[in-house]
């Protein structure tokens, strides 16, 4: 089931994931290309892999049950405080939005589902402007929002 815009303006997904860059990608749709009636969705793509690819879990404890709780817990903190962050920037800035996060073991693929899901107008996102050859080789969550998207999308790359 898809959702329309809370305030009758489009619904934008801002893809983030704590980097500079998404800051910078969230600052300058703000600044440039926001409407007021728009309703932007701060979408944070978690990895449930990163859970498991714990240095704990080559140990011969790695699935005790205790150590497992203590890495969730941690998580949990971690991705609690992030969206907290998220939705402080969304108040601090003045814009009408939501914050959300998408546990996934593709980040890409998670931010371009849920535009499908909250039938989104544009998916902007940063981009750390990897070299053709390093983004071949461990791949580019931008590059594959650009590709697998069905809605326009737009990459701000920060000024290094």
């Amino acid at each position: 089931m898809t959702e329309e815009a809370k305030t009758g303006g489009k619904n934008v997904i801002i893809a983030m994931d704590g980097s500079e860059h998404s800051k910078f990608a969230f600052k300058w749709f703000v600044d440039n290309c926001r409407k007021e009636d728009d309703h932007v969705y701060i979408v944070h793509a978690v990895e449930t892999n990163e859970m498991f690819s714990s240095k704990q879990f080559s140990s011969p404890y790695s699935f005790d049950p205790d150590v497992l709780a203590s890495i969730l817990k941690k998580q949990k903190e971690r991705v609690t405080k992030e969206l907290q962050q998220y939705a402080a920037l969304l108040t601090e800035s003045g814009v009408n939005g939501t914050v959300k996060s998408v546990h996934t073991t593709n980040p890409g693929d998670g931010i371009v589902k849920c535009a499908a899901e909250l039938n989104a107008a544009i998916i902007v996102t940063g981009t750390r402007g990897l070299g053709k050859i390093r983004r071949t080789l461990i791949g580019s969550t931008s590059d594959y929002i650009l590709h697998h998207a069905h809605v326009p999308v737009m990459i701000c790359r920060h000024k290094h």
